[in-house]
């Protein structure tokens, strides 16, 4: 029997995407957990050493607008197995460079394949799952296990850093995905494409017909949004917790498991609650209470306990708003769906480097992390007003039902 194309292969389909839509972040496993590490190392300040997540975001950005309206076209598992394998040369490679601007263009490689690994694993699941309920429900699982990466991965290379060094956990991180390579190349069907004969020019056309569209568009804007906020806080999050909190180096290690562990558990209730109330109106609520979870993590924390509770608070949330997002974006597309997961994809990178950018000048202009807690509660406000925008648009379209439909009973 051939394992790759058979009934095997089908059933390990969504384990394999589980498996590897984790790595398509490899900043906020890999490098964000040793930011002040490598800062010191590389003789930089944190706001610039926090600029190689702007890097790695950059590579999503380009590998985003150039491949995924291709990837249609292309069988699922060969592209993720090539972006993977490239994903974990790139951490191998970087834990042995010791000059600042060539870490800088590594880390933009790896982005670039991180972006491709996204965009393939959002591609796979209408192509896996067509019936409209288990769509819903597979997407909230492959989404909940993009925390595995910052959740899982993150804290066990802090570990592993702290007894040794970040080196180290690069190392150890690219081989992790390695063997992710080997899984998804012997253990997942092939999902090919169909050749459709339309052009790249036609492509983004199309992409831009969704854009257009009234609902879809404010839900876009306001995933863009919710990244933004991702890559500030994330982004930063150890030295800002050790500023916080100093002398807590210990805690580092937990806390970057606390808050993916509160998005994995949105993979697993997120589609219910969905379901019964309504997917615009908890992805509203949940897109608020993201907001609401960073601005207490930064202005109301007076001790780690707390810090732990609201950053779960904030994976939680951001989880089941996520999946909210992406399958409001998935059904108003129609049959479209090829040129959504494209603008999709490339607004996920877009919004994070945008937030490094922003979080890393905030600190290096201002003294302390004054400007970055204004930051802070600038986005939270963005996060609220987005929420009333979705709310404000689905008033305005008539088919607001079929979303709801889409997971009834799911």
């Amino acid at each position: 029997m051939n394992l790759r194309n058979g009934a095997s292969a089908r059933r390990l389909t969504l384990p394999a995407l589980m498996a590897s839509i984790p790595f398509s972040f490899p900043h906020e496993a890999s490098i964000a957990p040793f930011l002040n590490e490598i800062a010191a190392d590389l003789d930089r300040s944190t706001g610039v050493a926090g600029q190689l997540g702007t890097a790695t975001y950059l590579g999503g950005i380009t590998s985003a607008l150039a491949l995924a309206p291709l990837i249609g076209q292309m069988a699922i598992r060969r592209v993720l197995v090539l972006a993977l394998a490239i994903v974990a040369a790139t951490s191998i490679v970087s834990s042995v460079v010791d000059n600042f601007a060539v870490l800088l263009v590594i880390r933009l490689i790896a982005g670039s394949a991180a972006g491709i690994v996204l965009a393939a694993a959002l591609a796979a699941i209408p192509r896996a799952w067509t019936d409209a309920r288990t769509r819903v429900m597979r997407t909230g699982l492959v989404i909940g296990s993009m925390a595995l990466g910052p959740g899982i991965l993150g804290p066990a290379l802090r570990g592993v850093g702290t007894l040794t060094d970040w080196q180290t956990g690069l190392i150890v991180y690219g081989l992790v995905t390695a063997g992710i390579v080997v899984f998804v190349a012997f253990g997942m069907p092939s999902l090919p494409g169909a050749p459709t004969g339309i052009s790249y020019r036609s492509r983004l056309a199309e992409a831009a017909r969704v854009v257009e569209m009234p609902i879809v568009r404010t839900v876009l804007v306001a995933r863009f949004v919710s990244q933004i906020v991702f890559g500030i806080f994330f982004g930063f999050l150890a030295a800002f917790f050790l500023d916080l909190h100093p002398g807590k180096d210990a805690w580092i290690a937990p806390m970057f498991f606390v808050g993916p562990f509160g998005f994995m558990q949105a993979a697993f209730v997120g589609g219910a609650v969905l379901a019964r109330f309504g997917v615009m109106r908890v992805t509203a609520v949940s897109t608020v209470l993201t907001g609401v979870a960073v601005f207490s993590f930064v202005f109301i924390a007076p001790s780690p306990y707390v810090s732990f509770f609201f950053f779960f608070m904030y994976g939680l949330m951001a989880g089941v708003a996520q999946t909210g997002m992406t399958a409001l974006i998935y059904q108003y597309a129609g049959n479209r769906q090829g040129a959504a997961i494209f603008v999709n994809s490339a607004l996920g990178p877009g919004g994070s480097m945008t937030g490094a950018v922003l979080g890393g000048l905030a600190i290096i202009v201002t003294p302390g992390y004054d400007g970055y807690k204004l930051l802070i509660l600038v986005v939270a406000v963005g996060m609220a007003l987005a929420s009333v925008a979705m709310l404000l648009s689905t008033r305005r379209v008539g088919d607001a039902a079929l979303v709801e439909e889409s997971v009834a009973g799911s």
